[in-house]
């Protein structure tokens, strides 16, 4: 009994060579490896004559045809009473294992086992089709003590048990103290071992009870050979299951299957492929198995005509397909989003005589979901009770990713809220709450996610790292960096760890908030726990370049290959808009020209920047070069390039250039914008080009937007420098029947033109017409209209309106004006 129950002498072996697991084609001698590596004791080679037993392997099974005395026995059932009170053993838990409960139930049998050693197999048999291998394991101690023959049969049965149960120890170690117990092991007993090894993916295992096998003289038959490949095939070593299966004398369809299977796992649909058709070169007749194997590895590999091929071509060769090789089909069309065949196989699959499962269902839901076909999706979910068939969650997450395609976060979220409701045992599971979150982000619907993330947490359902990831990437999209913190300080909380995602949407949502030294801080923290992205850097440069900040920016920038990260399109974007605060346009150009030396490829975003930094510095010629630039690499010049350079047009004093650029502008498909009207006429106004000015303020009254108060702006300062004060006054009158306010800029350039031609009146009522359209007057407000009156003498009004611009500092004061003269 010791020797039955002690520990067991095999384990799994640790990685090694593919060499050392295949399984030699001559009898050799197996040494015992070291560490994780399988053991196995024997004391000789095998005398056992195969005649007597066969074994086979079923489906999930061994199954042991007799040819001697057992053969007629095995059919007899045992005493139901013994089966029921050994079966009873499972419901005692840990007792089960007690050997003296199992030797009070056999005692009144065992005398009769003596002479009908077969009534022992049939109890063995029915343990192990309970799964209950440590009963069966205390059957043969009981036997073994009591002196009842223990024949191979009874190993092999019990050792099946053990594979059932997935009790692949146990196995190894029944068959390694076999040869103790004078009953040495043979082909059943070495097929069922291996069969428990590839069950539990114990690939190695499995291989060298294989080599073993042979180094004992016992040849090793079909159903050996097909439980080594089979354990390669759980274990995904499809190069191993191709050795085994071109080394063997005469291979089946069970074999070809397994090989097939093990490409399937592999993703190798070109070598699953391969094997099929050399099935019929080898007189090996495919089944609907062999079928489903190779468009399963085809549905892997994404080779969806591959596998609607094999498919249309099972009838051909008298295989019909089954409810598998319908829902691997519909895999395959699912992957590659061929919404229209997956309904057609679907509609087809009655013809077929095969009925639709939900998985079958859930499939073409997915197909149309990756599509786009959201309501199609939602129109087959809604089916589903109408054809018999029970949705489940799957088919509910598929419905709602196809809403998150199709952005209808409504829908997503009501088929989320509903699943509950529908009484059909369906919970949304991470899954559910992850599309519809994405669904909600899509809109910067910020509140609905956070409330989603924190209902999955009332409800007990999980959330993941993607979970936390969308609710953090839509906090930065709103400018929440609090809330973003906030989410990211509750990851190891709840034993997450945030990844670059994590740290990257946080990052730019303390970017976008201008929270630069946040930003900082966390681009730091992140460099300690794991290498940041391009994306954080990126992030912290622009909220460096908003802080005008340039110097750190370009600062992170020079470092970012030091980290081993190569800077992208947003980095040097972001780093060449923070050189335009300080008027770096030295800086910006040779940024520009880094880029080109460098993977990242400079866009319009980039030769935009580079023109607003020149714009600013009066560096006409440079933005006009630029400009030219980006038509020649065939860039998009839209109204923000246009806008930049007649920018600097306009503050390097080169009115016609900028009228040509406004002119140029329809040609390129870009609509002038009042923007660009308005650099233009402020452009012509600094020139004195007031005539010109005038026409193209006229110009944009005709077209759709109308002028706004920066046109009306260049336009009245435009007048003001031409001294033009009936002009002046006529455009500020304009304005309001044109919907554009008069500000503080637009008062103090009219005020400015009375002021030169000395109408101290006129300047004194723009000055109270302020008051009364809610303007602000400030000190260059009471500066023109001072400079009027002292111009004409006008002292004591003069005095009044010093008093007055020293209480402008209040809420409310009031200009006192006396009466003409």
């Amino acid at each position: 009994m010791a020797g039955v129950c002690g520990a067991p002498a095999w384990a799994a072996t640790s990685e090694a060579g593919a060499d050392e697991h295949r399984p030699s084609r001559t009898p050799g001698i197996y040494k015992s490896a070291v560490g994780n590596s399988v053991v196995f004791r024997s004391c000789s080679p095998s005398s056992f004559a195969g005649g007597r037993t066969r074994i086979f392997e079923g489906k999930g099974s061994i199954v042991i045809r007799q040819d001697s005395r057992q053969l007629l026995s095995l059919r007899d059932p045992p005493s139901s009473g013994l089966l029921e009170r050994l079966l009873a053993l499972r419901n005692l838990g840990p007792a089960s294992g007690d050997y003296r409960l199992v030797q009070d139930i056999l005692k009144s049998e065992l005398n009769l086992w003596k002479e009908k050693p077969q009534c022992a197999t049939a109890v063995l048999r029915d343990l192990g089709k309970n799964r209950l291998p440590n009963v069966a394991t205390l059957v043969l101690s009981v036997m073994l003590d009591c002196n009842v023959e223990v024949d191979v049969v009874h190993y092999a049965v019990t050792i099946n048990a053990c594979a059932k149960a997935g009790q692949w120890q146990r196995a190894l170690s029944l068959l390694s103290i076999m040869p103790n117990m004078r009953v040495m092991p043979s082909q059943i007993s070495y097929g069922a071992a291996i069969s428990a090894c590839g069950k539990s993916s114990q690939w190695q295992a499995a291989l060298q009870i294989l080599s073993v096998m042979q180094g004992m003289l016992v040849v090793p038959d079909t159903i050996s050979w097909n439980a080594a490949i089979s354990a390669c095939e759980k274990g995904g070593q499809w190069q191993l299951a191709l050795s085994i299966l071109s080394g063997m004398p005469d291979p089946d369809d069970i074999s070809y299957n397994a090989a097939i299977s093990a490409c399937e796992k592999g993703c190798q649909w070109q070598m699953a492929l391969r094997i099929l058709s050399e099935m019929h070169v080898m007189r090996v007749v495919p089944d609907v198995i062999s079928f489903n194997a190779a468009i399963s590895a085809c549905e892997k590999g994404g080779e969806w005509k591959m596998a609607l091929a094999l498919l249309g071509g099972m009838p051909a060769k008298k295989v019909m397909p089954d409810l598998t090789t319908c829902n691997a089909a519909l895999s395959a069309c699912e992957k590659g989003s061929q919404w229209q065949l997956a309904l057609s196989i679907l509609e087809k699959a009655p013809d077929m005589r095969v009925q639709p499962d939900v998985i079958s269902h859930s499939a073409t839901i997915s197909a149309l979901s990756k599509s786009g076909q959201w309501a199609l999706a939602l129109s087959a979910l809604r089916r589903l009770p109408c054809v018999g068939v029970r949705p489940n969650t799957i088919s509910f997450n598929s419905a709602i990713s196809a809403c998150d395609r199709g952005e209808q976060w409504q829908l997503a979220l009501s088929l989320l809220f509903q699943m509950p409701q529908l009484q059909l045992g369906v919970l949304p599971n991470t899954v559910s709450y992850n599309a519809a979150m994405h669904a909600c982000e899509k809109d910067g619907l910020w509140q609905l996610v956070v409330t989603l993330l924190s209902l999955m947490l009332e409800t007990r359902v999980a959330p993941d790292l993607i979970s936390y990831n969308t609710a953090l990437s839509v906090c930065k999209e709103a400018n929440h960096w609090q809330l973003a913190l906030r989410l990211l300080d509750q990851l190891p909380s709840i034993r997450l760890l945030p990844n670059r995602i994590s740290f990257s949407a946080a990052t730019s949502a303390c970017g976008k908030g201008g929270q630069w030294h946040v930003a900082l801080n966390l681009l730091s923290g992140q460099s300690k726990t794991g290498a940041p992205d391009a994306s954080s850097y990126s992030a912290v440069i622009h909220a460096c370049g908003k802080r005008s900040l340039w110097q750190l920016a370009l600062s992170l920038l020079s470092d970012m290959p030091g980290v081993r990260i190569l800077p992208n399109d947003f980095c040097y974007n972001a780093a060449i808009s923070s050189c335009e605060n300080g008027g770096w346009w030295e800086v910006a150009l040779s940024l520009l020209d880094d880029m080109s030396e460098t993977r990242a490829t400079p866009d319009d975003i980039s030769y935009n920047a580079a023109m607003a930094t020149c714009s600013k510095t009066g560096q006409w010629q440079l933005a006009m070069i630029l400009l030219k630039t980006m038509s020649q690499r065939k860039l998009r010049r839209s109204e923000m390039s246009f806008s930049e350079a007649m920018g600097a047009c306009e503050t390097g004093h080169q009115w016609q250039l900028a009228l040509s650029l406004l002119s140029n502008m329809p040609q390129i498909r870009a609509l002038g914008h009042e923007i660009h009207f308005s650099a233009a006429i402020s452009a012509c106004g600094k020139e004195g080009q007031w005539p010109l000015a005038l026409r193209l303020l006229g110009s944009l009254t005709e077209m759709t937007p109308a002028p706004n108060r920066i046109s009306f702006s260049a336009a009245i300062s435009a007048f003001e420098r031409a001294r033009q004060w009936q002009l002046v006054l006529g455009m500020l009158n304009k304005m309001p029947h044109m919907r554009a306010a008069p500000n503080d800029i637009t008062y103090n350039a009219a005020m400015s033109a009375c002021e030169r031609e000395g109408l101290w009146q006129l300047t004194l009522a723009l000055l109270l017409h302020m008051d009364v359209a809610h303007v602000r007057s400030d000190a260059t407000s009471f500066s023109a209209a001072i400079g009027a009156c002292e111009k004409v003498g006008r002292l004591e009004q003069t005095l009044r309106l010093l008093h007055n611009m020293q209480a402008a500092t209040d809420s409310d004061w009031e200009i006192c004006l006396l009466d003409d003269p």
